[in-house]
């Protein structure tokens, strides 16, 4: 297995035998490559959902979309993707599952389809554990305690930001989740959870809350944070839900690009320090 750093605080491209991959042999170490470089990609594995869904036991649990699919389309065809017009929020940083009392523990993706030369459409991972790592001393101190409601509503109105009534009450029908601003996970690290989906600091001034998360955005999403991978077909990308944002880069909605997506289930709640 070789690694090679794509830059030096966030994604690793990573060569190895097709076998070795699908087998799990380095399950163990991809692992660990998740927690230190938050993005893997896998260059030209041409998998197939079947090789996909193999190579995802190795390393975690598949999470079923809704409550069967273990693939999901990741299109913004309707015909493809029923959910396709919920799915341009993935042109927003977001955390998958945020919404859910344990987030997913890593999502991946392969191509099937690429955009067309010149439509963007790449893949954006940002490393919250870096972010976090590097805040002065003081400014983490201040955001331990602070929790942030997430909502599908706060992710949808960046879509459509005058919703109807009828609307607004489909969107706030869905589960709602309140998490600590900080993660403090069991591998001893700690990241920002942040995204699309925060809706309002609890116990805040709404005001103050919103340039809160604003100047954290701003933070982590800096260059030096955020890896971006263009694609080139039959590559798999894989990175640490728990400890980033992504977002896809933006393409037209005409556009025929298609990724299959699998999602490891959730393996920790978000949790505060001790």
């Amino acid at each position: 297995m070789k690694v090679e750093h794509a830059k030096p605080k966030v994604g690793s491209v990573v060569t190895m035998d097709r076998g070795d991959f699908l087998s799990g042999r380095h399950a163990a170490e991809i692992r660990q490559l998740l927690v230190e470089r938050s993005a893997l990609v896998f260059p030209a594995m041409h998998l197939d959902d079947a090789e996909q869904l193999q190579f995802a036991r190795t390393i975690g649990e598949v999470f079923l979309v809704g409550g069967d699919k273990e693939l999901q389309n990741i299109s913004m065809d309707p015909a493809i993707n029923p959910v396709a017009d919920y799915t341009r929020g993935a042109f927003y940083w977001h955390i998958d599952g945020a919404n859910d009392p344990i987030p997913a523990k890593a999502t991946m993706l392969s191509a099937r389809v690429l955009p067309a030369a010149g439509e963007g459409g790449g893949t954006s991972v940002a490393n919250t554990y870096a972010a976090y790592a590097d805040l002065p001393e003081e400014r983490k101190k201040a955001l331990e305690g602070i929790t942030v409601r997430h909502a599908l509503e706060a992710s949808q109105r960046y879509i459509n930001p005058a919703p109807s009534a009828a609307e607004l009450r489909r969107w706030q029908s869905y589960p709602s989740q309140s998490h600590p601003l900080v993660w403090h996970h069991r591998h001893g690290r700690a990241s920002l959870v942040l995204g699309n989906t925060c809706h309002y600091v609890e116990n805040m001034d709404i005001a103050a809350g919103n340039l809160l998360l604003a100047e954290l955005m701003d933070w982590s999403t800096q260059d030096e944070y955020v890896f971006t991978h263009m694609w080139s077909e039959g590559d798999f990308i894989i990175f640490d839900n728990t400890g980033t944002m992504h977002r896809a880069e933006a393409y037209p909605l005409d556009s025929k690009r298609l990724m299959r997506r699998t999602t490891l289930m959730g393996e920790e709640p978000v949790t505060p320090a001790n």
